[in-house]
């Protein structure tokens, strides 16, 4: 399976492709690093910024895109312009689009901690947030982390309330 791990940053999308093949990771070599919409409140530019994904996609015979989801409120909350590449992003139909925040991805790598170490990779250090959250993904492909985790949320939220009656 290939994934596509994208951290968005300003007007980029910083890129980092990692497949998992017979129990293995790989990085097999990828022409782009980051994708660059010039300008998020036009039309054209958002129209050519999903275009280069989707070519991407279909060069690399990607599974799946994983971005790592803007928070919508408070300090690290992101932009708009982010907002709008995030939307871009997941309208593409060429394959499966997924999000992941942050608790998701630290909870994956609580249970299964990386093999390797950033600096082996031999990716650019602007790529880390990338390949983290595809190397994620690839760790647990089904989503039973979270799954495991919303349940442990839910029966503590259930406790509490049977302490208050």
């Amino acid at each position: 399976m290939r994934v596509l791990g994208i951290e968005l940053s300003a007007n980029d999308a910083i890129v980092a492709l990692v497949e998992y093949s017979t129990g293995m990771f790989y990085l097999p070599e990828c022409r782009a690093r980051r994708i660059e919409c010039r300008n998020p409140d036009n039309a054209g530019d958002l129209r050519y910024f999903q275009k280069s994904l989707v070519k991407l996609v279909e060069d690399y015979k990607i599974d799946r895109i994983v971005v790592r989801e803007r928070m919508k409120k408070g300090k690290f909350a992101g932009g708009a312009n982010g907002f709008k590449l995030e939307a871009v992003i997941q309208l593409i139909d060429s394959c499966e689009v997924r999000l992941m925040n942050t608790t998701e991805q630290k909870a994956i790598f609580k249970k299964y901690p990386m093999t390797v170490q950033f600096a082996e990779t031999g990716l650019k250090k602007f790529q880390q947030g990338a390949f983290e959250i595809a190397y994620a993904n690839l760790s647990d492909p089904s989503g039973q982390v979270e799954a495991a985790r919303l349940q442990e949320i839910q029966k503590r939220k259930e406790r509490r309330e049977t302490e208050v009656e």
